[in-house]
């Protein structure tokens, strides 16, 4: 067995050896990248400054950013999107940070739109972005009216353990939306939650 070996071993290039520690050393490397990145999660904006190719990091991120300073939140964001284009969570906070003074703002509705395009479903954001929907002023924008009838008929139909995110929804609504919900309410024969 051993003849076996010493005999393919010198068929080898010589070049295998340093080409296998080569290949081995950049492996680690990278992974002590990875996990430098992920043992600085506790600092949000160095952890995603290192971990520079990995869009949860910039999400979290832009999260963490989102009360203080929602310039950078959006910065975190957009980079986590151009990292991860079909991130409903992103689309959402980059919607949160850039529509939290100005709804008018074009990019705002635009984010709010593809986060609900690339996760119409996603239940951790069914709440939070009903909410912000609400609070919208969906009147010069069919689209956004469309988007919250859709997400209320889904929550009377087939989710109504959410039902209490329409709740919420409600009682920061616009007076147009408000209308929008009551009449999706009558429709469905039901009672808004409180």
């Amino acid at each position: 067995m051993s003849g076996r070996i010493d005999r393919y071993a010198r068929q080898l290039s010589p070049a295998f050896v340093p080409v296998a520690v080569l290949i081995g050393a950049a492996t680690l490397a990278l992974s002590a990248w990875w996990l430098a990145a992920d043992a600085l999660r506790g600092r949000p904006s160095l952890a995603a400054e290192i971990g520079v190719v990995r869009s949860e990091l910039w999400l979290r991120d832009g999260w963490s950013e989102l009360q203080t300073s929602p310039e950078a939140a959006e910065a975190a964001f957009t980079r986590a999107l151009r990292l991860s284009p079909m991130d409903a969570g992103a689309w959402f906070g980059l919607a949160s940070a850039t529509g939290r003074f100005d709804w008018l703002n074009p990019t705002a509705s635009k984010a709010l739109k593809m986060s609900y395009y690339t996760g119409f479903n996603r239940s951790d954001l069914v709440t939070p972005r009903l909410i912000l929907l609400a609070q919208v002023d969906t009147t010069r924008d069919v689209e956004l009216v469309d988007l919250l009838q859709r997400q209320i008929r889904l929550i009377l139909t087939r989710a109504p353990e959410l039902k209490g995110a329409i709740g919420q929804a409600y009682g920061v609504a616009s007076d147009a939306n408000r209308r929008i919900i009551e009449a999706e309410f009558k429709d469905a024969n039901q009672s808004i939650p409180e």
